[in-house]
């Protein structure tokens, strides 16, 4: 994971710093490449033998490359510059967290997951809710909790719901926010972060593929996990029953992959699985993404539900777009507007098979059972 996390990374900025020098922005290039030859650093430290050195010797062209550009003639850049910059670019000092978003999606925007939805009440929304009961009976608010589930099953959207509905401050960071190459930034990134949250409670600090950012320290040469992990298991400890509440949500969709000393109690106190949408959650899903477009009469939600078993939120929305994009391109070849048809939603469900396969799923419901 931590190897996929590095190479999207490496090639993302890579092609994103060549694209700057051709279009004659050194600034830009500059720290795209230096961004680039970052992450090729760290896939060479998870490789071995000849491609750790052909990857150590390609980071070390890159740096190279970015060094001999000149860097920028002004004496601060700010936020809003560094980002037209490179994707996902921030400021050293921690300043890209001072910015929080207040979602206003709630649990009745959320399609099935019941059972999800009443755990994160009873666990995660009412201690923030009634404090003074949650006090007198020694539950404090705030704290961890590890969403985890197979790929687009609405993790990131359920965290989403959960300060929208503790009317909390939401702070998502992606794993490339926080890791960095240098020596001790990655965990003056993580400080800063928390800093940031406190500053906002009662706030929620909501991190995807969290496995990223902790993995099993056994299993990563990385210097920089060596560290970052130790610092992320001080921060959660620092925070739980704390007068300035702070949530962190963690999601992943390989909880295997998580070093266990994060997963003991004090520190991810609850984790939540997040699975498939049942029967009633897929008609709803496939009604919220088939609304507000052209439909035929002869649309059958029922047939299609009953279909598309095994489907997450993700392949049914991708369902729906294909069916869409089906539709529209007869509309333009024949000058007039085709709605979509049961029969081009049932041949575009032809086409397409569960992202989700039955050895993932059996995977997940033992590591469920086990945890």
């Amino acid at each position: 994971m931590a190897l996929e996390f590095h190479l999207t990374n490496y090639e993302r900025y890579r092609t994103q710093g060549l694209e700057a020098y051709r279009g004659g922005d050194p600034r830009r290039a500059k720290f795209c490449l230096l961004k680039s030859a970052e992450h090729l650093f760290q896939m060479a430290n998870l490789s071995e033998g000849r491609l750790r050195d052909v990857r150590s010797r390609r980071a070390g062209e890159l740096l190279e490359m970015a060094q001999g550009l000149p860097a920028s003639t002004s004496p601060r850049i700010s936020k809003d510059e560094r980002r037209g910059e490179c994707d996902d670019a921030g400021d050293a000092d921690g300043s890209r967290f001072e910015v929080a978003e207040r979602p206003d999606v709630t649990f009745d925007d959320i399609a099935g997951l019941e059972s999800v939805k009443e755990e994160v009440r009873l666990k995660i929304i009412y201690p923030f809710q009634h404090r003074e009961t949650a006090s007198r009976f020694g539950v404090h608010p705030g704290g961890g909790i590890l969403l985890y589930g197979p790929p687009g099953t609405g993790k990131t959207l359920m965290a989403r719901a959960i300060a929208g509905e503790t009317e909390c401050a939401f702070f998502t960071v992606k794993p490339s926010d926080i890791l960095s190459k240098w020596v001790g930034e990655a965990e003056q990134n993580f400080e800063s972060l928390f800093a940031a949250a406190r500053a906002e409670s009662p706030s929620i600090i909501f991190i995807d593929e969290i496995d990223a950012l902790a993995p099993k320290r056994e299993e990563t040469q990385s210097s920089v996990m060596a560290r970052l992990v130790p610092q992320i298991l001080a921060e959660l400890e620092g925070f739980s029953g704390s007068d300035a509440p702070i949530l962190f949500v963690g999601a992943t969709n390989e909880p295997w992959s998580l070093d266990s000393a994060i997963l003991r109690p004090g520190r991810f106190d609850e984790k939540i699985y997040v699975g498939l949408p049942d029967a009633v959650a897929r008609r709803r899903v496939l009604q919220i993404y088939l609304e507000d477009r052209p439909l035929a009469d002869d649309i059958d939600l029922d047939v299609l539900t009953a279909k598309s078993s095994g489907f997450s939120g993700a392949d049914l929305r991708n369902l729906c777009r294909r069916a869409a994009d089906d539709a529209f391109l007869v509309s333009i070849a024949t000058g007039q507007d085709q709605p979509i048809t049961q029969c081009g939603m049932l041949r575009a469900l032809s086409e397409l098979n569960p992202s989700v396969d039955s050895a993932s799923l059996a995977r997940f419901e033992s590591y469920r059972e086990e945890n």
